[in-house]
């Protein structure tokens, strides 16, 4: 007995041991840091380490590099917030569960780095089976996890400690099949790493778990044949990956050497918004201290305003401000930049830290904030009350965390007792159509009255709760704005709030919200922009410009800025001007003070991209502009712009059928997909997966990371029923407003019993979305004249091709045909004739010679 206890306490000793070197590899002691850590509080450090599975190493550079502990509490706060998957709610589910799951792990095995408390951490707890079975192996576990949103198949896990004592480790095939056998096994002639070697040791010595054993090993090796351990070791991302460059620096010190630049601030509280006070600040800078910088004709000054509100000593807010402003503009000694924070009553630090960008001159201002309680809203100069309230709308803050809920309360308000809010609840799913139910969520007691609208058109009006109403947006999904106005007992507007459906998810774009077509305006006006970004796009920046001139740029939400007018300001417009961060641009525009009618004219621009085939259905390449013929409607179109699309983007979904009925092909379907992604996928395209039995899923969003990609394939299996036609709509919706070139591929065997659309509508749908769609139908029998024609008909229209194999082994060629098509094809851009009215069907033919075929769309609708 004394021995074993011997032994167990040696065990524990080296348990400590490998846990402390364990803990030091992940940075949270200081002595082997080396980056920063060993100068943190020890709170920061325990975080650090609780996190070291999941934080990325951007994120931890950009965590180590604050310098106040304030700064890094806004920063932890903002990390678990970029992973809630409910954003915007108070209880944070990941930040839960990974704090559960640090509690189970270091219940379960002392500590949070040995491998399987990695592995409880990343995916939570398995289905354990533990062997008994000293003969041939180490302690051992077999850990199970079921087919799940971050496990792409059944899943199995080889735990074993080696020598009776010591953390388990993770056992991957390459590792050998030796390292799982005891080496002092008297029934072992020798250590073999051959796969029916072991297989029969592990069989004569452990009858009762061999076959648990060796299902977990022969899972294992399928795994690491697809790559798949890897996938499975990565952490969860962020569900915004792009809240680091949102976040921005925080640092408001000066950099060490600058040189001072000489500026005084003040503070306004011109306005109340919503129960909250906007804070109007001024940083005033003296003109002859400022550096021009000179691009061209053009001389400005160029400013970066860094901002940081503390409440109780801790980071409420901050915010990043970027000022060019035209040389020609400055008349005084002084060069104002204004900001707007809207802030509740209390009190408060505020810190700034402006920087020339010309110079790299400096100047800091820190002071108490007193913000006080408005009993009354100020009307614009020149403006109502309305507008006021509207106006300042635009430059509300972001980030505080006691703020109501949506809405957008104007001047009307005055006087109520608590502010008004009304909050659009969203419908569940990506895509809504049919009958849907919409609610408000409403507060404060002067609402009386609460209209429901859709597109502009009033629908119902509610007097009392639940505010709520039914809609019908019609049998298929498309693009459509309700907006909820609730108003006091005299009728005044009070609160407000807009929720967009079906709104295209890969659509860059920009929105001018603040000012509104025809707004009246003097002295300023606010601007406030909203912008959509497509899955794995990177926002930049939103550059502000009145007229030509840009006069801030904005690098987090809110993307709002109040605008000072020149005197007796005449009709001119606000510009949002929105890059990610490959260049793509995006802008809005909106006229105000017009005298008379005013609008943009909307020319559409019809985009063509068409493949031409020879007589033996082979693409032809090296045409020119002058082979091309277009009609629309009979009527021939003068071609606007023309372009070999060899090297264009491509965003391809893979829509791939997953019913039970494709169980026998579904491993080559996987394999021949990943084969064609490796060959196609360059890095500036992108590709998604989605599968679909009686319901779309979808497996990876739009990327090029071919692991990823891969992973999801893997996760692949069959069973239930199909829905074709109704996922192939939420294919074509989740696809509609990528730019560049589409196309979607989509394979199926062609059965469909499920879908609540029909064949027509969603050939009318497809007909609308302009996105080419290659179908390829799998063991079809030629007679089932029905299921080839649909799918024939949905690829003639919209410009792809359809493929029909009897097995699918034959896919690889189908898939390096496609990819020979998306490479060989050519841009077509027209402008639509102004004249043609209505919203029928209008039908385009293409033409490029005799025995030649074009594949392209055959029509649109306006």
């Amino acid at each position: 007995m004394l021995g074993a206890m011997k032994r167990r306490a040696l065990g524990l000793a080296w348990l400590v041991a490998v846990v402390a070197v364990a803990v030091l590899a992940v940075g949270t002691l200081p002595s082997s840091a080396g980056d920063g850590a060993a100068q943190l509080a020890p709170q920061y450090r325990q975080w650090l380490a609780d996190v070291a599975l999941i934080i990325t190493p951007q994120e931890r550079t950009t965590f180590l590099a604050l310098a106040k502990d304030y700064q890094r509490d806004g920063f932890i706060q903002r990390f678990w917030e970029a992973r809630n998957p409910y954003p915007g709610t108070v209880h944070n589910a990941f930040k839960e569960q990974w704090e559960a799951r640090l509690d189970k792990a270091r219940e379960s095995y002392g500590n949070i780095v040995e491998d399987r408390a990695r592995m409880l951490l990343l995916h939570g707890p398995a289905a354990v089976f533990k062997t008994d079975c000293a003969l041939a192996l180490w302690p051992t576990e077999v850990w199970h996890y079921a087919l799940g949103e971050r496990i792409p198949r059944d899943f199995y896990l080889i735990f074993y400690q080696r020598g009776n004592g010591g953390p388990y480790r993770l056992w991957r095939p390459s590792d050998g099949y030796h390292e799982l056998l005891a080496g002092g096994g008297t029934n072992i002639g020798k250590k073999s790493d051959d796969y029916w070697e072991v297989r029969q040791v592990i069989t004569d010595n452990c009858q009762r778990d061999a076959p648990m054993v060796m299902h977990g090993i022969f899972s294992a090796r399928n795994a690491e044949d697809l790559h798949l351990f890897d996938h499975f070791e990565k952490p969860p991302p962020p569900r915004d990956p792009e809240w680091l460059q949102t976040f921005g620096s925080l640092s408001t010190d000066l950099t060490a050497g600058a040189r001072e630049l000489p500026a005084r601030v003040e503070i306004k509280f011109p306005d109340k918004l919503r129960g909250r006070t906007v804070v109007e600040g001024s940083v005033l800078v003296a003109a002859a201290a400022a550096t021009a910088t000179q691009l061209g004709d053009h001389r400005s000054y160029n400013f970066l305003l860094h901002g940081e509100v503390l409440r109780d000593a801790a980071l409420f807010e901050s915010f990043r401000y970027r000022f060019e402003v035209p040389v020609a503009s400055v008349a005084g000694e002084t060069i104002p930049l204004t900001f707007e924070r809207s802030l509740w009553p209390g009190d408060y630090v505020l810190i700034l830290r402006l920087e020339d960008l010309a110079s790299h001159a400096g100047f800091r201002d820190e002071r108490p904030l007193a913000v006080p309680r408005l009993e009354t809203a100020r009307a614009a100069p020149g403006g109502d009350a309305r507008s006021a309230g509207k106006e300042q709308q635009a430059a509300a803050g972001g980030g505080q965390p006691a703020s109501p809920a949506g809405g957008v309360a104007s001047p009307a308000a005055v006087g109520a007792a608590a502010a008004a809010t009304v909050k659009l609840v969203p419908p569940e799913g990506n895509l809504v159509s049919g009958a849907v139910r919409i609610d408000a969520e409403v507060g404060g007691e002067a609402i009386r009255k609460v209209t429901f609208f859709l597109d502009g058109k009033e629908m119902l009006s509610k007097t009392r709760a639940p505010y709520s109403v039914e809609l019908n947006l019609g049998e298929l999904p498309r693009a459509r704005e309700v907006r909820a106005i609730g108003y006091d007992a005299a009728g005044g507007e009070l609160a407000s709030d807009t929720l967009r459906l079906n709104a295209p998810r890969q659509r860059f774009a920009v929105r001018l919200v603040e000012p509104r077509p025809g707004t009246r305006a003097s002295g300023r006006i606010g601007a406030r922009a909203e912008v959509n970004v497509p899955d794995g796009a990177t926002l930049e920046r939103v550059e502000i410009y009145l007229g030509e001139d840009r006069v801030a740029t904005l690098y987090q939400p809110p993307f709002a800025q109040s605008v000072a007018l020149p005197q007796r300001a005449g009709s001119g417009f606000v510009r949002a001007v929105a890059y990610l961060a490959d260049g793509s641009s995006s802008e809005d525009l909106v006229l105000f003070n017009t005298r008379d009618f005013a609008a943009k004219v909307d020319v559409r621009l019809v985009e063509l991209y068409a493949t031409v085939l020879d007589g033996t259905g082979r693409p032809v390449v090296g045409l020119a502009q002058g082979d091309f013929r277009v009609y629309e409607d009979g009527v021939e179109q003068p071609i606007q712009r023309f372009v070999q699309v060899k090297d264009l983007p491509i965003n391809v979904v893979m829509l791939v059928d997953t019913s039970a009925s494709m169980a026998r092909s579904l491993g080559q379907v996987q394999k021949a997909a990943l084969s064609f992604l490796e060959r196609t996928l360059t890095p500036k395209d992108r590709a998604a997966l989605i599968s679909f039995n009686d319901a779309p899923l979808l497996r990876a969003p739009f990327t090029n990371d071919l692991p990823t990609l891969a992973g999801a394939l893997a996760g692949l299996n069959a069973e239930r029923g199909t829905a074709l036609f109704d996922s192939l709509v939420y294919a074509l919706s989740y696809m509609k407003g990528a730019h560049g070139q589409e196309a979607l591929l989509l394979f199926t065997d062609g059965d469909d019993r499920l879908s609540r659309l029909s064949f027509e509508k969603t050939r009318e749908f497809a007909r609308r979305s302009g996105i080419a769609i290659y179908t390829i139908g799998a063991q079809i029998p030629r007679l089932d004249i029905q299921d080839r024609g649909r799918l024939g008909k949905l690829a003639e229209d919209t410009g792809g091709r359809a493929y029909f194999i009897d097995s699918a082994a034959q896919l690889a060629d189908t898939y390096k045909a496609i990819e020979e098509e998306l490479r060989s094809r050519y841009l077509l851009v027209y402008q639509a004739p102004a004249e043609a009215g209505g919203a029928a069907f209008r039908a385009i033919e293409v033409r490029a010679g005799a025995g030649r075929e074009v594949k392209t769309l055959r029509g649109y609708y306006p």
